[in-house]
């Protein structure tokens, strides 16, 4: 009887542990703008400078327009060990003229987006590529003396 107890807990702790572990993690990132204040974006009205104030800066500025700025806020949940999965993003595109004025405010969600594949060129280098073989015993025969720069004193050799 006094075996029996300790082993039921320990095997009631190890299921809860386990199961703890595995759980359903939910992440929200990225931006998170306080209720209603993107309502109150208006176009043709607000500088860059109220944009910032009003939202806060964005996530990302467009590389070859720096006149378009995003927002980019996303839901992941992931379960155990397994890869994170996107249950939910919005992407909102402001696009400000050429006077800093906002000029239009566009809006995407999981819907709009689309897999890009990788690029899986390589980038060949100069040079010969070496075999394991030859990377071990390459250096074989290729180590010398080092050299002194000061020998130290010279010794007669004889007596004094």
């Amino acid at each position: 009887m006094r075996r029996t107890v300790p082993i039921l807990l320990a095997a009631v702790a190890l299921g809860s542990l386990a199961s703890g572990g595995c759980a359903n993690t939910v992440a929200q990132r990225g931006f998170a703008p306080t209720p209603g204040s993107v309502d109150k974006l208006e176009i043709g009205t607000q500088s860059r400078d109220d944009v910032v104030r009003l939202i806060g800066s964005p996530s990302a500025v467009s590389t070859f327009k720096p006149n378009v700025w995003y927002y980019i806020s996303q839901k992941q949940e992931s379960w155990a060990f397994l890869k994170p999965e996107i249950v939910d993003q919005h992407v909102m595109q402001l696009t400000f003229n050429e006077s800093g004025r906002l000029d239009a405010i566009k809006k995407y969600d999981l819907n709009d987006a689309e897999n890009i594949t990788m690029v899986s060129r390589i980038t060949p280098t100069a040079g010969k590529e070496l075999t394991i073989l030859e990377q071990i015993l390459g250096n074989v025969g290729r180590f010398s003396t080092p050299k002194q720069s000061n020998p130290g004193a010279p010794t007669s050799g004889g007596g004094i």
